[in-house]
């Protein structure tokens, strides 16, 4: 019974607060039909049997319930990992035999982060319990896709609409992955779930600050290797990305408590974090 539902757990992306406690309800539920078989005449062998059987196959009740529970979760990562693998595969082609131009490394970086969403989907438990891997390799996603989106801007004008368009949309749709995620890793208690609107609210805006931070970072970066002969130093202006991601992993694991202060800290850490490439800037 324990390998039973174990398999069910397998096939969701719960916290593991949330798994322990469905271990548990999934459990007793089986002991209890168990228990209705002993009390039928049946052997111990015979009643955990048919209590596993009648209880149904174990993935696709943990496909149900990750449904049920985290609805559309699965798909979304599956969507934005296979979009991108498409798009790198669409895209390499056409720069390879209508421009003559081949870049390994975008293709390597491309393939990398849309393999990783993928596998995520793949496998949506270790997903749960490595709920920062997910949003970080989601944020790094979201930011590779606006620096594509960049640099469709060079290609055919039918082209480069095409492509901004469908990058647009991964972009968009790894947003909400990465909102929802970090909202279902929360782990609120029961008391806490009145305030889920309040939670939701602060992921989203530490998400739009956290893109803030990095679309200005970017944009320093850009001004800096386009105007300043220091290129070692100009790098520097990326470290704000690090900084937000550090205070992002501290408000996964807070924001549920206190969404009001984790907001505020967001906010506080982000103009720090937008401060440094400034100063940098300003130095040079």
């Amino acid at each position: 019974m324990e390998i039973h539902v174990q398999t069910i757990l397998e096939q969701l992306q719960s916290s593991a607060g949330e798994r322990d406690g469905m271990h548990e309800e999934l459990l007793s539920h089986l002991q209890e039909a168990k228990q209705h078989y002993l009390n039928e005449g049946f052997t111990d062998e015979q009643a955990e049997e048919r209590a596993v059987s009648e209880f149904g196959d174990p993935k696709l009740i943990g496909r149900q319930l990750q449904e049920s529970l985290y609805p559309y979760q699965r798909g979304l990562l599956y969507g934005i990992g296979i979009g991108m693998i498409a798009f790198a595969i669409l895209f390499y082609l056409n720069i390879a035999f209508f421009l003559h131009d081949t870049s390994l490394v975008w293709l390597a970086v491309q393939l990398i982060l849309g393999g990783a969403v993928t596998l995520f989907a793949m496998n949506i438990a270790f997903a749960g319990r490595h709920a920062y891997g997910v949003s970080v390799t989601l944020l790094a996603a979201i930011i590779w896709n606006g620096f594509n989106v960049v640099i469709m801007q060079s290609m055919p004008v039918w082209q480069a609409l095409c492509f901004s368009i469908y990058l647009l949309l991964l972009i968009i749709l790894g947003f909400i992955a990465v909102i929802r995620h970090s909202y279902y890793a929360s782990d609120l208690t029961e008391s806490e779930r009145p305030k889920r609107g309040l939670v939701l609210t602060s992921y989203v805006v530490n998400l739009l600050l956290g893109s803030l931070v990095s679309g200005i970072s970017l944009f320093f970066l850009w001004a800096l290797l386009a105007f300043s002969e220091d290129g070692a130093s100009v790098f520097w202006t990326l470290s704000p990305l690090p900084i937000w991601l550090v205070t992002y992993r501290f408000q996964m694991g807070y924001i549920a408590k206190r969404p009001l202060i984790a907001i505020a800290t967001g906010v506080g850490f982000s103009v720090l974090a937008v401060a440094i490439p400034l100063l940098i800037f300003m130095g040079i």
